[in-house]
Order: structure tokens, then sequence, then C-alpha cells
């Protein structure tokens, strides 16, 4: 089991991105959904909430969440629902909300596990939207609850997914959780949670089939597992996702993988951008934290390929011809995957649109569209 005693003393590297990404895309998520719902109301739940800031004073993700709502407030209203199963975290988180005056209207704080809670939150959610984050320090709801949580507010008959409740999800898939438990299947040693271990693992994932994957030895064994598990939940779910790598230096392999499961390509667009802005504030961090640390001793940025805009856009720019070179027209949102390629978790829209330049330059587009992008029909010259 991972401790967590100090891991609220401040915010860690890869703490500073999710929240960072919290605080972008909730914003945007909340607009957009809540434009149309009953009272502009909508429900965000925080499903491990510790005690909703550091020792340092740094904002965790609950104080992000409702200072969100109260910037909001004239236009949407969010209702924050928290829960966290360490009673002295839930006394904090407590005392915070009463410290900053939120209203208690606009809030419930439950204690103990998410397990315990996630039925009564979407029963208070009803048909509003919802938007989970589900932040553990292992592993989150099993499989089959989780398929259930994305699709047990769906109406029967023929509902498009526009008229469906607008239920989001956005997971922690810990790699270093993965790693931990998977290697009680290849252990020398029995031992009495040994099976338990295995089990837990199972149950996360939907099946045993990590376990190939695992006994392969390639060594990107658990990046394997994650992307099976994605699919399985898109196609166990119908929802489509996007995912974030998350690392706690700019040289570090990722510790974890954000996943934000959603229905509507309005929540994979508005998500690419969060992703993008949230990783450009990270790296800044970072490396002004390399350069206080060298007593200000310039780091030389923008020269590795993911601090190098002009490498993305000219990978954006190359995706886009292969594309037409095989269609003779797309809409962006449909491709975009295929439009992003590698930038992805890296670019947004403005390279995305200095890409189509690119490609009007080479003579492959007429023109190149104005407005936003999402919805651009790209036509072969």
């Amino acid at each position: 089991m991972v401790s967590n005693s100090n891991f609220f003393s401040s915010p860690q590297a890869a703490a500073i991105y999710k929240h960072q990404l919290i605080k972008r895309y909730i914003p945007a998520w909340a607009g957009k959904v809540g434009s149309t719902s009953t009272d502009k109301k909508v429900v965000v739940y925080d499903a491990y909430s510790g005690p909703g800031r550091y020792e340092d004073e740094e904002p965790g993700s609950p104080e992000i969440l409702v200072d969100t709502a109260v910037a909001m407030a004239n236009l949407r209203s969010v209702y924050s629902v928290f829960s966290e199963k360490q009673q002295a975290y839930l006394d904090k988180l407590r005392a915070m909300l009463t410290e900053k005056g939120v209203d208690p209207d606009t809030y419930d704080v439950k204690q103990g596990p998410v397990e315990h809670h996630i039925d009564d939150v979407v029963a208070l959610a009803e048909d509003l939207p919802l938007f989970v984050f589900l932040d553990p320090y292992g592993f989150t709801l099993p499989f089959d609850r989780m398929v259930n949580l994305l699709k047990c507010r769906d109406k029967a008959g023929y509902y498009s997914n526009v008229l469906q409740p607008k239920t989001e999800v956005l997971i922690n898939f810990s790699f270093e959780a993965v790693r931990r438990t998977a290697g009680a299947l290849t252990s020398d040693k029995d031992y009495p949670a040994r099976e338990g271990h295995i089990q837990s693992l199972t149950s996360f994932l939907g099946g045993d089939w990590w376990k190939t994957m695992l006994l392969s030895g390639d060594d990107d064994w658990v990046q394997q597992v994650l992307q099976r598990y994605a699919d399985e939940v898109s196609k166990a779910t119908g929802y489509a996702y996007i995912t974030a790598s998350v690392a706690d230096s700019l040289t570090a392999e990722p510790v974890y993988e954000l996943i934000l499961f959603t229905r509507h390509p309005d929540g994979l667009w508005k998500m690419m951008d969060a992703m993008s802005q949230a990783r450009k504030h990270w790296r800044n961090w970072l490396v002004d934290q390399r350069e206080e640390a060298t007593a200000g001793q310039a780091e030389l940025r923008g020269l590795d390929w993911d601090d190098n805009e002009d490498a993305w856009v000219e990978e954006i720019a190359a995706n886009i011809e292969d594309i037409l070179a095989t269609h003779p027209a797309f809409v962006i949102e449909n491709k975009l995957g295929e439009v992003l390629g590698r930038t992805l978790g890296l670019a947004r829209e403005t390279h995305i649109r200095k890409a189509l330049r690119r490609v009007k330059e080479h003579e492959v587009i007429a023109a190149v569209p104005t407005g936003n992008l999402q919805k651009a029909y790209i036509a072969r010259k």
C-alpha cells in the first residue's frame, strides 16, 4: 500500500499538472454542459479529496473546485461533493471550507471510501451534468462499477448522446500501482495477501488479461495495460477517451496517466486545450524550479521535442496531409487523434491552425478555415 503521510505537505510536480488541468477543464465543462441543464446546475464529485489544501497553503483539488464554483456563480450553479476516508483529512477539509466562507448549500462532505458514496452521488445528480474525479493512491472503482457509473443514468430507448444525461469521469491510472501489484504474480514469496493483490488488479481492469502483458517482458507492458483498459471501458460504454501522461520531472517516466471518458466531441476538444495549457504551465514550473536550484543558470527552452512548438506544427501538418492523401475531406473533431498524433497532450488549436497554414503553403488545401476549428471541414484542393 502506498503511504500518503507526506503527500499533502506541498504539491509535487505531477500534482502541479493535475491541478492546472482541473482548473482549466472544469470551467470549460461546466460552461458548456450547464448551458442547457436545469437551473444551469452541474454536480462535481471529487472522490479522493484529502484535506483540501496542502500544508504550505497551496490549494488541492477541493479548494480549486470550490474556487471555480464561486467564480462561476453568476453563470453556473456548481454543486461540489467531496469524500475522504481519513477522518483527520476530513476535519481539515471541513475547516478549510468553513474558513473560506463557502456556502454550505453548495457542497457536501462525506466520510468513507468512494464505493460507499458513488451511488448516492449519482442519485443526487439525477439528470444534471455530472463530473467525477477519481484520483486514488492505488486503484479506484472495479471495472464493472466504472462501466455502471458511465452508463447507469442512460435513458431507455433511442436518445442521441446529446440528449442523454451528461456524465464525465477523469481517472488517475497509476503506473506505479499496476507495477507494484502485478509484481505479486511473479514474486517468489508466498505471502497471505498475495492472491488478494492479484485479484484487486484483475477486478480493477475487468479481467486477468494483464498477466499476458506482464509476462511478455515488453518494456512498455504497463502502457499496454493502460491502453487495453481504456479500450475496454470505451467498448463497454460507447464513451470516447483522451489521455494525458503525468511525470514528476522533465526527464522522468510518467508516474500516471489521466484518462477522461466522455461521450461528446466537445469534451475531447476542451480537454485537448486544457492538457496543452496545463503541460505548458507544468513545464515552465519545472524549468523555473531547476533554474532556482542551479543559482539562476538559464535553461535552454524549446530544443526538446516536448518543448518544440515548431516541431509540433510540422508533425500536425504532415498528419493532415497524410489524412488528405486517402480522404478527400474530413472534419477535424472526427479525426482529432490522427491530426494530433504524437503531439497529443502537447498541442492545441493554435498549433493546428499554424499547421493548416503550412498545408495551404504546400498547396494541399485551398484555404484555412476561420473561427473555431473543432468542426472545421478540411477538403483536399
